[in-house]
């Protein structure tokens, strides 16, 4: 090694020295383990136990689940002050939750996530503290049974799992009033084919067949109420002149009863787009003002909840929904999906399609923040959130009002022979 050519690239010898004795300084830290347990919390050093505070029986789960939630016991401030005292300078902790707490209230102190595997259950054998590995696992398997008791109860507790199943109950009933919808068209069809040509709106037709039935009891005051006077008057004349069968009185009170059922879904969809809305005003009003609430419940419900989505990327929101396209693009490498689900709010699917990745990006980005808000701080700022995502949204508009030319694709030239690949 060339001592001199390193003496010249510190500036001197006494910036080596100091250098030096810094690492030796370093090196010379002493260094120990703690460990919170569902039992205890464990000091540890090469030597062994240095330390340990059981939780009181009682309380053990009340007491780890806090520590995972990366609250500061009383167990645990006790062990590290006593390692402190000891002269432990640096401290490997685990469960990492722990780590933003400590290093607030022990300023002095150098910590760092534990990245090994440490056999607490020998040593809380040879420390004589239980009997039998068999001891030690049942009261340790105790108190994990309580914990995951807690964390369900919570679960369950919290209102964004209501719009969860919410969602799921809307999508169901969608399935089931298309389907009675399309039933009743192909079934009333065969006697009044020409009336879905004139009426597109579902409850509408699914009105006209439950409330007056076959082409005989047709009355334009009736259908007026149903679909207005103008359609009312086509209706009347196309009956007149319709090619369909004629419908028996048991025939026509069938076709009005699956009618009436189509109805009885409406409204209660109608009931239940109303209790969603509620539940993300009172949950959600971030997410709820930014992307809609239907959509963005269905976001959340993509997600599996609130606080999943809040801690996703917005690069994983903008594809939400997408999977099947995105999985192809990373085995194809062609046809990268530009938006998921959000596709279907209209500041997306309004836009022009050149326009529609950049927009779902800034989309994505907004709902993204809303979602944070909504869980981590709970304030309503969906008014400010919407207009900055509006503003965005017409800056990108104005710059990129003209669609990009596509380039030509280059033509083969004319004789030359396609290269075939091996057999």
């Amino acid at each position: 090694m060339n001592y001199r050519a390193t003496l010249w690239s510190f500036g001197s010898s006494e910036t080596l020295i100091r250098l030096v004795c810094a690492g030796i300084a370093v090196m010379n830290v002493k260094s120990a383990v703690v460990i919170a347990s569902p039992l205890a919390v464990v000091g540890l050093s090469d030597e062994g136990i240095l330390v340990m505070r059981l939780y009181p029986k009682d309380l053990r789960a009340e007491v780890f689940l806090r520590v995972r939630r990366g609250e500061l016991v009383g167990e645990v401030k006790e062990v590290i002050s006593e390692l402190a005292s000891n002269g432990f300078r640096r401290i490997l902790v685990s469960p990492s939750s722990l780590l933003a707490a400590l290093a607030k209230e022990f300023k002095d102190l150098e910590f760092g996530e534990l990245d090994r595997p440490v056999d607490l259950e020998s040593m809380f054998i040879k420390s004589g503290l239980m009997a039998s590995v068999e001891e030690y696992r049942r009261e340790v398997k105790s108190v994990l049974d309580k914990l995951v008791e807690e964390e369900l109860k919570e679960a369950v507790a919290r209102r964004d799992m209501m719009i969860v199943h919410a969602i799921h109950v809307l999508e169901d009933l969608d399935k089931q009033i298309n389907m009675l919808y399309t039933r009743c068209r192909e079934w009333y069809g065969l006697h009044f084919p020409e009336l879905a040509e004139i009426v597109d709106d579902l409850e509408d037709y699914m009105r006209i067949i439950a409330e007056i039935g076959a082409r005989r009891s047709l009355d334009e005051e009736k259908l007026s109420r149903i679909v207005g006077s103008k359609l009312a008057a086509e209706i009347m004349e196309r009956a007149r002149s319709s090619v369909g069968t004629d419908l028996s009185l048991e025939d026509e009170e069938m076709v009005k009863d699956v009618a009436r059922e189509g109805l009885r879904l409406i409204q209660l969809r109608k009931e239940q787009e109303r209790y969603i809305e509620e539940l993300m005003s009172a949950e959600a009003p971030n997410l709820s003002a930014v992307a809609g609430p239907i959509l963005g419940a269905k976001l959340i419900s993509m997600a599996g909840g609130l606080e999943k989505i809040a801690r996703l990327p917005a690069s994983t929101i903008q594809v939400l929904g997408a999977e099947k396209a995105l999985f192809r693009f990373f085995r194809t490498g062609r046809g990268a999906p530009k938006h998921g689900i959000i596709f279907q709010s209209p500041l997306l699917h309004g836009s022009p399609k050149h326009l529609r990745g950049k927009i779902a990006r800034a989309l994505a980005a907004t709902i993204a923040i809303a979602a944070k808000i909504d869980y981590f701080t709970r304030e309503d700022r969906g008014a400010e959130l919407r207009e900055k995502l509006e503003k965005r949204l017409e800056e990108v508009r104005k710059k990129y009002k003209v669609p990009p030319v596509k380039k030509p694709t280059p033509m083969e030239k004319p004789g030359r022979p396609k290269k075939r690949g091996r057999r």
